[in-house]
């Protein structure tokens, strides 16, 4: 066997190896049973610890953001117009919670795929290995809204990209989220699916008036397990507390009916944020009102949501 040929089964060994790696493991990554749901909070420091400090008990996991282009709110605090966070807040405060990452592509779809930032996801993907906790990856979240601008085949080619790196690193505490904003597009959302083989959870974010009924059929026909990776009731800087009752009521209904396996709440006031604040989406801070705070703590006590209590014993 000549030279080239012998490189040529090398890499087709080590291709076929880590696309069965990923293939074996497709889906039933970090999923509760049945009737059961993760807890995640965010998605800043403060609104973090506010929302450990209502519910009494620290949740499953934590969210924030980082983009692949600057690796920020890793090791240091990062400020992106919605409150300071950062993964080591996390870590070091909460440990051994799960974490839930967005991660940020917007105007980087091409660099991924050429390989221009292959450095970075070595980078990242030592981080995520160093924390030593269930990682949820939201690559390229709400790939479907319009203001993303994100190509279709070249998201694809990214999320791929990505996970194929990682998965050379032997990244193994991480399951990749394939994220849906969950609202009106012209274009089906099938479009910007990069395969079972890539995905382990499909997601939608849950506000004022999601459009679910797309990504929840897709998630039942392809077995995914389904995650409210967003979620806040953004009804308005006037909304009544009577109207936001009926939001958390309505969303609970749809996390049973739904068998819905992680819910990440946003426990924020938009209104108050500089990046968001022009939108007048309101507050969707749980303490607000006695009334809403004490709705949400009898809804979520139900045995169905798990905490970080519950969260090893709880996941597979």
């Amino acid at each position: 066997m000549n030279k080239f040929c012998s490189v040529l089964v090398c890499l087709l060994v080590v291709t076929t190896g880590c696309f069965a790696q990923r293939k074996a493991g497709l889906t039933g990554k970090y999923i509760p049973s049945d009737n059961h749901t993760l807890v995640f909070c965010g998605q800043n420091n403060i609104d973090s610890t506010e929302f450990v400090n209502i519910n009494k008990k620290i949740p499953a996991g934590f969210m924030f953001y980082t983009s692949l282009q600057n690796l920020e709110a890793l090791d240091e605090d990062a400020e992106y117009g919605t409150g300071k966070m950062s993964g080591n807040f996390i870590l070091s405060n909460y440990k051994k919670s799960a974490l839930q990452i967005g991660l940020f592509l917007v105007g980087a779809l091409e660099s991924v795929t050429d390989g221009s930032l292959d450095d970075n996801i070595k980078k990242f993907g030592d981080w995520i290995k160093k924390a030593k906790v269930p990682v949820f990856l939201r690559i390229g979240y709400e790939f479907d809204l319009p203001e993303n601008n994100y190509d279709p085949e070249l998201y694809k080619q990214a999320f791929k990209h990505i996970v194929e790196k990682l998965d050379e690193q032997k990244v193994k505490n991480v399951a990749y989220v394939w994220h849906s904003y969950a609202a009106y597009n012209t274009r089906s959302i099938d479009q910007w699916y990069p395969g079972d083989e890539y995905v382990d959870w499909c997601a939608i974010s849950y506000f004022a008036k999601p459009q679910w009924f797309p990504m929840v059929q897709f998630a039942k026909a392809h077995n995914k397990p389904l995650m409210i990776a967003e979620c806040s009731p953004a009804l308005g800087t006037n909304a009544s507390e009577v109207e936001k009752i009926t939001w958390y009521r309505i969303l609970f209904k749809f996390i049973e009916s739904k068998d819905v396996k992680a819910l990440c709440y946003i426990n924020g006031n938009w209104d108050e944020q500089p990046m968001f604040e022009q939108y007048a989406w309101g507050n969707g801070k749980l303490d607000i009102s006695e009334n809403i705070k004490n709705y949400w703590l009898e809804n979520i006590s139900n045995e169905r949501f798990i905490n970080l209590d519950r969260l090893y014993k709880g996941i597979k």
